[in-house]
């Protein structure tokens, strides 16, 4: 089956049960979707969306020194009387995993509090996660995270 159309039965799978595409997990009604929101930052940003996100309660997340480039493009610099190009800026990456309805207070936070205004701002992507689980526990879902 094609990706299109795999998109396109999936009210289908709710209402029967039925799965959309051979090798996918099957969703249940019943259980609780997560997201995941990697958000990509100026590195002089972190600790200020590390705080905001602590006010809503979401505390724990990933963060990583990252290389990048958007529309930014990277920018010259003069070293030793010789220019060079610096193509790829250093970013931080933040990933972190919340309930759905948690999504749109931790995009908002994390946007309130990384905009600067100008160029290399950064990104923030949300995806789905079908399941997460505890080591130590062996919690899964919601619990886990």
């Amino acid at each position: 089956m094609r990706a299109r159309e795999c998109r396109a039965r999936i009210e289908l799978r709710w209402e029967t049960g039925a799965r959309n595409c051979p090798g996918q997990a099957q969703l249940k009604k019943h259980e609780k979707t997560m997201k995941k929101i990697d958000a990509i930052i100026k590195p002089f940003k972190l600790e200020e969306v590390k705080d905001a996100l602590g006010e809503l309660g979401i505390e724990g997340m990933t963060v990583s020194e990252v290389k990048g480039f958007g529309r930014q493009k990277g920018h010259t610099e003069i070293y030793r009387g010789s220019e060079y190009t610096v193509d790829f800026l250093p970013k931080i990456k933040i990933e972190l995993v919340v309930a759905d309805g948690q999504v749109d207070t931790a995009i908002g936070a994390i946007i309130k509090a990384a905009k600067t205004g100008k160029i290399g701002d950064g990104k923030v992507f949300v995806s789905s996660v079908e399941q997460a689980v505890r080591i130590r526990t062996e919690e899964k879902g919601e619990s886990a995270v």
